[in-house]
């Protein structure tokens, strides 16, 4: 079953299917293919906002409804850091540390040489208590150097923002207060090139380095129709779990259509790469990520 939300997003424009890359004739010919497939029109233009946007927008919109009755206990989310969720949350740490942590003690300092300036002592004794609290903040001022040293060599990690989040409340042991446990992450891809799927699989090698805990689940949705660059993630090593795919059905009788009747080896070889990505469940119907989302 495909979003329901997807014949708004589509259009044409200049001639060609918003999901074509302009540059592979391929791509425009199987895009009118699959529009056909789905009842878009040639005349229809594409939407007045950027698709991307638009995306995001409908996805998270249908998932919430769909949650709201069947995972009540579930909070979709779109555009949240790693970091909000409880096995990223350590990531934070780097970053609490690059603040100015020396400040109160040089505070605390400056306060007892004004007490102390009142107090009536001998000169020498004066002298050595000015003498030692120079002393601490030379020994701070060194050891703040060095603490930011370390931490430029050490670095942060640079984390994207997941596009859609689906999360529980789970109770802190330690404090009991809730926090959010990310159950899946999504990465929207209205269509694919080959730097955007990089994007996704680099995401999801480093949500599975960093994480403490449980994986969540994580994996693409796109409406790109070429099997190609459905294999760029479909056939990873494990760094996305799936691709769900905005409208399955019509994809599918797409590329039967586009590779029929001919025996050209290239449209062949079109047609069986789509067939092994579906038939290995690398590639997904949009509804089974509903499905199985209720589910955690």
């Amino acid at each position: 079953m495909p979003a329901t939300f997807i014949a708004s997003l589509c259009g044409y424009r200049e001639g060609r299917p918003n999901t074509s890359d302009k540059n592979d004739k391929g791509s425009i010919e199987l895009g009118k293919v699959f529009f056909e497939a789905m009842g878009i029109s040639p005349e229809t233009d594409i939407p007045a906002h950027p698709v991307g946007n638009l995306m995001a927008q409908e996805t998270t919109r249908d998932l919430r409804e769909f949650l709201r009755t069947e995972a009540a206990h579930l909070e979709v989310a779109p555009e949240r850091p790693f970091t909000s969720f409880e096995q990223f949350s350590h990531l934070n740490a780097t970053r609490e540390l690059r603040g100015d942590m020396a400040q109160e003690v040089i505070r605390a300092t400056n306060a007892l040489r004004n007490i102390t300036a009142n107090f009536e002592i001998d000169q020498e004794a004066r002298e050595q208590l000015n003498k030692h609290l120079l002393n601490v903040k030379e020994e701070i001022r060194t050891t703040e150097e060095r603490r930011r040293e370390l931490l430029d060599l050490l670095g942060e990690e640079s984390l994207l923002k997941l596009d859609v989040t689906v999360a529980r409340s789970v109770p802190n042991p330690l404090t009991g207060a809730h926090l959010q446990h990310l159950v899946a992450g999504l990465s929207l891809k209205w269509s694919l090139r080959t730097d955007r799927a990089q994007d996704c699989r680099s995401q999801g090698a480093k949500m599975a380095a960093l994480r403490r805990g449980r994986m969540p689940h994580f994996a693409a949705v796109t409406m790109e129709p070429r099997p190609a660059m459905l294999a760029l993630l479909g056939r990873g090593s494990g760094d996305i779990d799936c691709v769900y795919h905005l409208h399955l059905p019509a994809l599918a009788d797409a590329i039967d259509e586009y590779c029929s009747g001919t025996r050209r080896k290239a449209r062949i070889e079109i047609r069986d790469k789509f067939r092994r990505l579906r038939d290995q469940r690398r590639l997904r119907d949009y509804d089974e990520l509903r499905s199985y989302l209720a589910t955690l």
